[in-house]
């Protein structure tokens, strides 16, 4: 029951008003010096949910699959490479769509605990998903000037390893003090439903 109420908050949250489409920090301004870059790659994993809830659940995954560093190293690079492909124009329709069908094949991979998540396909997954991610992030960034770009890059990886830090030792602490509560599992469902949520969302 504790795990069902848990996965259906975590949904109820990401199909809230604060979802994909409110990625920009600086009130929709292109970062003009170091400190905005910076500060606008800090924050653009944090204020789209959907990025926010994708890198918690690499924590976590990492935590009860394994292939830590491998799986967080590919999906970081991932982003950075995502970041620079748009900002030499390449175009990926539907982006948003992208980043919402990540979340939920996360969520799924999580919930029926697969074998893909413990194997070195691990970090092709999270490599790929880094690249629609980063992709995501470009929009921010496009036109900037080198200075506040690299800044930006900077930010974002920084806040990312930060946050799948933070996830990887909370799923330890839960798993410690309650080993029967199943987190992975509670993860997985509420990943699976945010992704059918923003994936509705990305079409609207």
């Amino acid at each position: 029951m504790k795990t069902r109420t848990w996965a259906r908050a975590l949904a109820l949250s990401a199909a809230a008003p604060l979802h994909a489409h409110a990625h920009h920090a600086m009130d929709n301004a292109l970062p003009g010096n170091l400190f905005e870059g910076l500060v606008s790659g800090l924050a653009h994993p944090v204020i789209g949910l959907d990025h926010f809830l994708f890198v918690i659940a690499i924590g976590v995954a990492c935590y009860y699959f394994g292939r830590k560093a491998g799986s967080v190293a590919a999906f970081l690079a991932g982003t950075i490479g995502g970041t620079v492909i748009h900002l030499y124009k390449a175009t990926l329709a539907y982006p948003d769509a992208w980043v919402a069908a990540s979340l939920l094949l996360l969520g799924i991979l999580i919930l029926r605990g697969s074998a893909l998540l413990k194997s070195n396909a691990a970090a092709v997954f999270f490599g790929i998903s880094g690249i629609v991610h980063g992709y995501a992030y470009g929009e921010a960034i496009v036109g900037a000037e080198p200075t506040p770009l690299v800044a930006y890059l900077a930010g974002f990886t920084l806040v990312q390893l930060a946050i799948v830090l933070a996830a990887f030792t909370a799923a330890r602490y839960i798993h410690r003090i309650k080993p029967a509560f199943q987190t992975a599992s509670a993860v997985g469902g509420a990943l699976s439903v945010a992704g059918i949520a923003f994936l509705a969302l990305s079409f609207i």
